[in-house]
């Protein structure tokens, strides 16, 4: 049976071709992803009096070429400032504003954020573990 000898030149520079593609897509990718946020503030800090908090801190992650981000996260109760900042650097925020005033109140279980300003980010699955506490969120 005979070789297909013109063939195999093409098809393996096309592969070669498709996996520098590959390559520099997940490279680009991996350059342009933002690193971890540089909280330098504690804004927010409200107790849901089971042993977690609603923190908010600013993000100065853009420099003088950026505005502040605000970065809102649930998380177990932590003691001053320092620590808090220090923490949530390697959690996972629910919530990203652009200003903030970002106002926390209960009525009963339900817990109430009235965010005022652009929202950046939402994200539901760090507010998994509270457990039968409702959260209600007005924009």
């Amino acid at each position: 049976m005979p070789e297909l000898k013109g063939i195999k030149w093409p098809v393996q520079g096309l592969f070669n071709g498709l996996l520098v593609v590959c390559l520099g897509y997940l490279g680009v990718g991996w350059l342009m992803s933002p690193g971890p946020p540089e909280l330098d503030e504690v804004v927010l800090k409200y107790s849901l009096n089971n042993g977690s908090s609603i923190y908010g801190a600013r993000n100065n992650q853009g420099g003088a070429t950026v505005g502040f981000s605000y970065l809102y996260y649930v998380h177990k109760d932590l003691g001053n400032d320092r620590e808090i900042l220090t923490t949530l650097v390697s959690a996972h925020p629910f919530l990203k504003t652009k200003e903030p005033d970002v106002q926390v109140t209960r009525q009963g279980g339900l817990i109430r954020l009235t965010v005022r300003g652009e929202v950046y980010e939402y994200r539901s699955y760090p507010l998994e573990g509270l457990g039968a506490v409702r959260l209600d969120m007005r924009l």
